[in-house]
């Protein structure tokens, strides 16, 4: 594959990612969705990968997945698609963040993600929210 440096020119807004969450539960499949524009027409060397936030270029990814382009596809209609990645090749819980971006067969970065972390469980129940008056810790049992 060729790989091209992080373009700040470049359009993000061709592949919109919808219901991110904040955070994913660690050693489970994620569901990664997100929406084609109409201007984009999606390649089988496209991909959606999982980068850590601050990355430089299409080549610092930490797992990726091939899209699947659709038959539905059929003029500039927005079209909704997803990918699932295998808890086997996912991050685990390191404090780190990260965010879906959809790279295409030129390695042209089309899209990216609000960024999210990977969390155990139990972790995952902390309410950390800067406009919020409480902060509300809440344990699990297993």
């Amino acid at each position: 594959m060729i790989f091209r440096e992080y373009d700040m020119e470049s359009s993000f807004s061709q592949v919109v990612f919808v219901n991110i969450l904040r955070s994913y539960q660690i050693n489970v499949p994620v569901k990664c969705c997100y929406t084609l524009t109409g201007g984009l027409k999606p390649n089988t060397r496209d991909w959606i990968g999982i980068f850590k936030v601050g990355w430089k270029s299409a080549q610092m990814y930490y797992n990726y997945k091939w899209v699947q382009p659709s038959l539905e596809q059929d003029g500039p209609e927005p079209l909704q698609q997803e990918v699932v990645f295998s808890e086997s090749y996912l991050p685990k819980d390191d404090g780190e963040f990260y965010q879906f971006c959809y790279v295409d067969s030129s390695g042209q970065v089309r899209g990216a993600s609000t960024p999210f972390c990977f969390q155990n469980p139990a972790e995952a129940s902390l309410d950390c929210s800067l406009d919020k008056d409480l902060l509300v810790i809440t344990t699990q049992v297993p």
